[in-house]
Parts: C-alpha cells; structure tokens; sequence
C-alpha cells in the first residue's frame, strides 16, 4: 500500500474531531500506513477452515451470588462509638 497523504491524514483528524500540528500529520502518516501494510498483509493469509472467533476468552468467570449478608460491620462501629442511639451514632447538634 502507498503512503497516506497528509490530505487524507488531516482528514481523517478531521473526522475525529482531533487539531495535529505539522510534525503530527507526518508522524501519523508513517504510523497509520504501517498498520494498514500489516492488515493487508494479515488478509492475504489463508483462512481456509479455521472457525471465526467471536471472543479471545473462552472461558466464562463463575459470579457469586448477589445476596445480602450481615457482615457485622454496623455492630463494630457501634460498639467504638462514644454516643448511640439505636443503630445510629449520636453526635453534638451543630449550631
């Protein structure tokens, strides 16, 4: 593949809405042409029975049970509180 122009560089920032200085377009003339040339070379590769991927990992994470649990986190803070009044810490009224 030949090299994008800096006309189609400046376009495509353009489309995604980016500002490149002068140094930028030619940097990502260079970049983006690379990997262009790398794809066009991955689509000449004979795919000839090898089964399409939907995901990388194909193994699914086992989840816990959403549920509620007493931890007993409310009981530990309370019991370190100087001052409280069922399950709520009771603090100076502030004016």
């Amino acid at each position: 593949m030949s090299a994008l122009t800096k006309e189609e560089i400046k376009k495509i920032a353009d489309l995604g809405r980016l500002s490149l200085t002068q140094e930028e377009v030619e940097k990502y003339s260079n970049d983006l042409t690379a990997i262009l040339d790398y794809v066009e070379q991955l689509s000449e590769l004979d795919t000839t029975g090898v089964e399409p991927m939907v995901a990388a990992v194909t193994h699914i994470k086992q989840r816990r049970e959403d549920k509620a649990v007493n931890s007993g986190v409310q009981e530990k803070m309370l019991a370190n509180a100087p001052e409280k009044e069922e399950t709520a810490i009771k603090v100076p009224k502030m004016n």
